[in-house]
């Protein structure tokens, strides 16, 4: 059976979808599930380069739990997105795919997402410009309800590197 490829038309329409809907569900989560941040990243894996890979304003994180430990003890934010724009970053992640939808997850996406986040009160405050880069891979956990079910149920992407910064 012959490998499956997607057009550049399917790859763009991909990462921007993926891309939009991706910053929709991380950011609410930054706002108002801080509980739920770990489940947004790939699983902790050791070796010459651990993974995930998280840079948040300076900080470094290789355990997502860990991280979102952290972000739990912030103050209050809340984060606008402002812009988002993604790319396919690896169109080829070494597969064989035998339909569409495995194509689709044969791929990497690079995501970066600007905006504002607000440090004291919901609606009071100063804003601060903020940019965050991702880089996000197929979602292949099925344990924990973290990983994508048969009808499409959960994260389709997560996180593999992140790097965070206000901007002055």
């Amino acid at each position: 059976m012959a490998t499956t490829t997607l057009t550049d038309l399917e790859l763009m329409q991909l990462a921007t979808e993926s891309g939009e809907a991706f910053a929709e569900g991380y950011y609410t989560a930054l706002n108002g599930s801080r509980h739920q941040v770990a489940s947004f990243y790939v699983p902790k894996s050791t070796g010459a380069r651990p993974m995930p890979h998280i840079s948040y304003n300076g900080n470094l994180y290789n355990d997502a739990s860990a991280f979102q430990e952290r972000f739990q003890e912030m103050p209050y934010t809340h984060f606008e997105a402002q812009s988002v724009n993604a790319h396919v970053l690896n169109r080829d992640m070494g597969l064989s795919p035998q339909s569409k939808q495995d194509a689709q997850q044969n791929v990497s996406l690079t995501v970066q997402v600007s905006g504002y986040v607000r440090l004291e009160e919901r609606k009071e405050g100063p804003m601060r410009g903020f940019s965050d880069s991702f880089v996000l891979v197929p979602n292949k956990v099925e344990v924990g309800g973290q990983g994508t079910s048969k009808q499409g149920e959960g994260k389709k992407w997560v996180i593999q590197s992140q790097n965070f910064r206000f901007v002055v």
